[in-house]
């Protein structure tokens, strides 16, 4: 089989197939289960100040007498608290210590 180790910024992996963050890399589970199956290493969900909703939408406000678009929340920050997830990535990182994990923080 051929080699597909990187190297990038610094970050050594097996291979550059990377989960982004978002759901697949909300909880431990979520996260061991894709490296079982070989992906090279993880983005977690963005974690930080809890947030109420966290569903993704559509605003629309007045501006100059238009309407202006925009989105809120698009980052969909987890809804799990912080001591949850620490305590998944500790999980996750003892059962891969050679996987690359990078954490998304937002306060």
């Amino acid at each position: 089989m051929p080699d597909l180790s990187i190297n990038f910024a610094g970050i050594n992996a097996s291979n550059p197939f990377w989960l982004a963050s978002g759901p697949p890399t909300n909880t431990a589970e979520q996260v061991i289960s894709a490296f079982r199956a070989g992906w090279g290493g993880a983005v977690w969900k963005t974690i930080g100040t809890q947030v109420v909703n966290v569903s993704s939408r559509y605003a629309g406000i007045p501006f100059q007498g238009r309407k202006l678009a925009g989105m809120t929340n698009i980052e969909l920050i987890s809804d799990r608290s912080n001591t949850d997830n620490l305590r998944d990535i500790e999980l996750v990182k003892k059962t891969f210590p050679d996987r690359p994990v990078v954490v998304s923080l937002m306060t």
